[in-house]
């Protein structure tokens, strides 16, 4: 307690809602200052499971620059964490990265009792006063009902450098997309991406529920400027037939606006256990084989900007050695990911 009462003596406490504080991941902005990856929008619109999971911060960054000699953060969370395999510095923390773009560099993560539902905590104190850019990644697995940004009281915030475009990459897909089961928030995949372009990446990914929802096809469409939208949810179709009956439409829709945004379709990486038990190998190239067809299907009607992407090349050769559970990634899983997105998406962006 005299802890907290000597943070709030020392700080004053800004709110990230706020100039010139900028908010990335959030593509529908904050509603009364609500967090949340999707509309908000009545009952029944969507299924449950992906309205609740909407509310998970996943993704989220808060950016900006300041000459703080000291940062801390207070977070008021919807709940504890009560994953039995993800850290709770991945489900309820926030993490802290250092510089501008090209040259981010992590510095910490907030740490906490793992049953609490609020915190505070200094991310550092006692830097050179310089100007220098910050990210902060809300937790991936959690809602954040709120957040204050405390400095030292003379320090100045800035807003950050300018992204290179308004474009933004679009990430939808499963629990592994919403970073599952990484060890802190900063390496879910799409945030290792967002360090190196320069663009603002919005994760969509639900956690056993990312299942082709038409809804969020058409949420997806009401997003601005989208330069690539990632097709990553074959994992959480409990059947092939279930993904073949929703692809085809959940493109349809999306080119229904956007008929030159190019998609990448991404299939479903091999489960640790594969090696052993071989229905879950003929299962993983019957959904391959079927997104690949898709995909040149549509490619040989003229739509020469959706791509594919087999999920077992981004793993390479240590796929055995990249999960928690043999499903989900370890930071080193998400690292193979993003290293092997990082090449398509650089080629794909080329011609944007």
């Amino acid at each position: 307690m005299d802890n907290e009462v000597e943070i709030k003596e020392r700080l004053k406490w800004l709110s990230p809602l706020e100039a010139p504080f900028r908010l990335s991941g959030f593509a529908w902005g904050t509603y009364g200052g609500k967090y949340r990856r999707l509309p908000v929008v009545e009952p029944g619109v969507l299924r449950q499971a992906v309205d609740e999971l909407a509310n998970n911060t996943a993704g989220g960054q808060i950016r900006f620059r300041t000459n703080a000699t000291k940062l801390a953060i207070q977070a008021k969370l919807y709940a504890s964490n009560t994953a039995e395999h993800i850290p709770a510095t991945a489900v309820n923390g926030f993490d802290c990265y250092l510089g501008d773009h090209a040259s981010q560099l992590y510095y910490g993560t907030t740490r906490f009792p793992y049953d609490a539902d609020h915190y505070e905590y200094v991310f550092y104190e006692d830097l050179t006063s310089e100007m220098r850019g910050v990210t902060l990644h809300f937790p991936l697995f959690q809602g954040v009902h709120e957040v204050q940004i405390g400095v030292n009281a003379d320090a100045v915030i800035e807003e950050p450098f300018a992204y290179d475009s308004d474009g933004k990459v679009i990430v939808y897909g499963t629990s592994i997309t919403q970073g599952g089961c990484a060890s802190r928030p900063g390496m879910a995949y799409s945030n290792i991406l967002s360090r190196r372009f320069n663009l603002e990446f919005i994760n969509l990914g639900f956690s056993g529920n990312g299942q082709g929802d038409p809804e969020v096809a058409t949420f997806i469409n009401d997003i601005n400027y989208p330069n690539v939208v990632v097709l990553d949810y074959d994992t959480n179709c409990p059947t092939p037939q279930k993904l073949k009956d929703t692809m085809p439409e959940f493109i349809r829709i999306i080119r229904g606006k956007h008929p030159k945004v190019p998609i990448i379709v991404v299939s479903r990486i091999p489960f640790g256990f594969e090696h052993a038990k071989r229905s879950s190998y003929h299962d993983r190239i019957e959904r391959m084989t079927f997104q690949r067809e898709l995909v040149d299907t549509l490619r040989s009607q003229d739509d020469g900007f959706i791509h594919f992407c087999d999920g077992a090349d981004l793993l390479g050769d240590i796929w055995n050695e990249c999960t928690v559970d043999g499903i989900h990634h370890t930071d080193l899983g998400f690292m193979q990911l993003a290293n092997g997105l990082t090449s398509i998406l650089q080629n794909i962006l080329k011609g944007r």
